[in-house]
């Protein structure tokens, strides 16, 4: 904020003074000014300070204004404050140059967050002046804002985008919104903010996070799959965001076909999550072809519960025989469950491995929680068991 202060007010070349000013004085100014020039400070106020002992309220206010613009080249905006503020109580120069000075005033006063005095000048301003009305407006937008007065804050956002477009008057006018939480308001701001600047990609996140929301996970979705595949957004950042988001849409293998190409180009890593998210998304999607190569050949695969999908898959594909081979591994290391038991005995059945199956069977009876299961799939398969 300082350094856009600075910028403005230092823009504002000073006037030479007129016929109003003795020659004297005027020359005087004229060398002080040349000292500032060579940024030889201490000079030119010796010349500035004196002018102000003897001369008249014009000269004066020439002076403030030299020593004004030597406070900003010194970022010092407290004493600026002071000869701004002096300026205008000697109200010596013309209405518009005044004006000029009120505005840069308000300026400073923003920059030195005195808001409430940023406010009364700038609606003054805004009633009586010339002055840039963007200016103005946007000297409102922020003291509101940082004041925390966001139905103010709103309304001047609204007059200023009627007369320019800048994009922190939006982002102002946005978070103004949520602040309020009025979220479809805040959705049209940002839906213009895309098109206005396509190429942030925080807007885009922003929207798609509003429409979820406010519960429109179509258009989140869109949101996010257009910035995707315009390379809005940062592959590598957001490849796995975006396929939480097909997935939470249930477009499973939509979101398989985004990892795999996360994968292949390096934008994702070849981690635990991945492999999760993979998994689920060929598991949901009927996908068992691949679901089964995953779970045959990565790393992350090792723990029992993928082992068991596994054999799970094998069984929906009717090879009961790789079914068998991998759950008979499990009982060698006692991992076996009561469910799994089942599987074994439905496996075997198909082989027409009656033996196996009546014993696998037998052993679900063990288990608490499939006994009765076991014994309707008995039943089912006219397999007389030993029942306790």
């Amino acid at each position: 904020m300082k350094k856009l202060i600075l910028l403005l007010l230092i823009s504002s070349t000073i006037v030479l003074a007129k016929p109003t000013m003795s020659q004297k004085n005027y020359e005087k100014l004229k060398n002080a000014q040349e000292f500032i020039e060579q940024s030889n400070f201490d000079k030119a106020k010796e010349i500035l300070n004196a002018l102000l002992e003897k001369s008249n309220n014009y000269t004066k206010s020439y002076s403030y204004q030299y020593l004004a613009n030597i406070a900003i080249k010194q970022e010092d905006y407290k004493t600026t404050k002071a000869y701004y503020e002096n300026i205008i109580k000697l109200n010596s120069f013309e209405k518009k140059d005044i004006d000029r000075i009120k505005l840069s005033l308000s300026k400073i006063y923003l920059s030195l967050e005195e808001y409430k005095k940023t406010i009364e000048i700038s609606k003054d301003l805004l009633k009586n002046s010339e002055q840039s009305k963007t200016s103005i407006l946007e000297n409102l937008v922020y003291s509101y804002y940082y004041l925390k007065d966001f139905n103010n804050s709103i309304f001047y956002c609204f007059e200023y985008n009627k007369i320019d477009r800048k994009e922190t008057v939006y982002q102002i006018l946005y978070s103004s919104l949520i602040e309020k939480k009025k979220y479809n308001k805040a959705i049209d701001v940002l839906e213009k903010m895309v098109i206005y600047w396509p190429k942030k990609q925080n807007y885009w996140l922003q929207l798609s996070s509003l429409y979820q929301e406010v519960k429109n996970y179509k258009k989140a979705l869109s949101t996010i799959e257009l910035a995707y595949k315009k390379n809005i957004l940062d592959h590598k950042k957001h490849t796995i965001f975006f396929a939480n988001l097909l997935l939470q849409n249930e477009l499973y293998n939509k979101a398989s076909l985004v990892l795999e190409d996360g994968l292949k180009n390096s934008f994702i890593k070849d981690d635990k999550k991945t492999f999760e998210l993979l998994v689920a998304c060929y598991i949901n999607a009927k996908e068992t072809t691949k679901a089964i190569k995953i779970l045959e050949n990565s790393k992350f695969a090792k723990d029992h519960k993928y082992t068991k999908l596994l054999a799970n898959l094998y069984y929906e594909k009717h090879d009961f025989k790789n079914t068998i081979k991998i759950l008979n591994s499990f009982e060698k290391i006692e991992k076996i469950s009561g469910e799994s038991y089942i599987l074994l005995a439905l496996s075997y059945y198909e082989i027409e491995d009656m033996q196996n199956c009546k014993t696998n069977l037998q052993k679900a009876l063990k288990s608490a929680q499939v006994k009765k299961k076991a014994i309707r799939i008995a039943e089912a398969l006219r397999v007389k068991l030993n029942i306790n």
